[in-house]
């Protein structure tokens, strides 16, 4: 996230002002539970422990920063998934939840500097620390976290239609049928020569099209077809058969959104608030994941 952490910060600038000037409207944007999921729950007084998780267990890591840092995971076994801005957002410090997976079984170092990202080590800075084992699960089988249950999706062939994120204001809307979200997968495509990765944000809208969720992931070129987004708390609580919306935006024009003509019948796709062709009915290829 190192390269292009303002884009995100600027997400979360742009929604902290509509909080202030619309303090009431973000309730809606309040998960009214948390899902009851497997999750290991961390913040700065856990700074320097030992802790212990199961492979495939959902990890979060809840640090107040003025922007996010790039976190030093020392192994393999534990592997960043997302990087979410808690929300609402505090209009003073905001609180940045990191969101890893227990991937292998394995000891990790979880590194993460708060005071600042580009020199981590000086004697005065502020630097949160864990070490993570990770260990099979009792009954030998990953427990699956964050329920990837597969919900909406947009299963129509793709045949090279894309358009970029780059200051353009991309949306698609879905209808969920769970009542718990828990995951957005996007499929994207290299649009244009660049960096060998790129920073993207994606922002949960709902019905009233008010923000929900903001969060973000580095996404490299070459793992840019299928891009999982991971929400907090194991999931924000939805209501079934509303229409909801998600909006992807990105620094520079390193990334396109693949489209199709038709497909997903339950929502659409939009470009800067309008229809994405004026012509024909489209929409952006997605997936869901749901709980109940």
């Amino acid at each position: 996230m190192t390269n292009s952490r303002s884009a995100f910060s600027l997400v979360a600038l742009a929604f902290l002002w509509t909080c202030c000037a619309n303090a009431g409207a973000q309730k809606a944007g309040i998960p009214s539970t948390r899902a009851k999921q497997p999750i290991l729950s961390l913040n700065f007084t856990n700074n320097g422990q030992h802790v212990a998780a199961t492979v495939g267990q959902q990890i979060e890591i809840r640090l107040g920063a003025m922007a996010p840092c790039d976190p030093q995971v020392s192994s393999s076994a534990i592997r960043l998934e997302s990087v979410a801005l808690d929300w609402p957002p505090n209009p003073g410090l905001a609180t940045h939840v990191y969101i890893f997976e227990a991937a292998a079984e394995g000891q990790a170092e979880v590194k993460i500097p708060i005071t600042d990202c580009s020199n981590p080590d000086l004697p005065d800075g502020l630097t949160f620390a864990v070490t993570i084992r990770v260990r099979r699960a009792h009954d030998g089988r990953s427990t699956p976290y964050a329920s990837r249950t597969p919900d909406q999706a947009n299963t129509a062939p793709w045949e090279n239609a894309w358009t970029t994120l780059q200051s353009n204001v991309l949306r698609q809307s879905f209808t969920p049928s769970l009542p718990m979200l828990t995951g957005v997968e996007v499929e994207l495509v290299e649009a244009n020569p660049g960096p060998v990765s790129a920073e993207v944000t994606m922002t949960l809208l709902n019905t009233g099209g008010e923000p929900m969720a903001v969060v973000a992931k580095t996404v490299p070129v070459d793992a840019c077809r299928h891009v999982l987004f991971i929400f907090p708390y194991g999931g924000l609580r939805v209501s079934p058969g509303q229409l909801y919306s998600i909006e992807l935006s990105g620094a520079g024009s390193l990334f396109g959104w693949k489209y199709v003509l038709g497909g997903y019948a339950y929502g659409a796709a939009s470009f800067n608030g309008k229809p994405l062709l004026q012509d024909a009915r489209s929409t952006f290829l997605f997936r869901t994941f749901g709980a109940r």
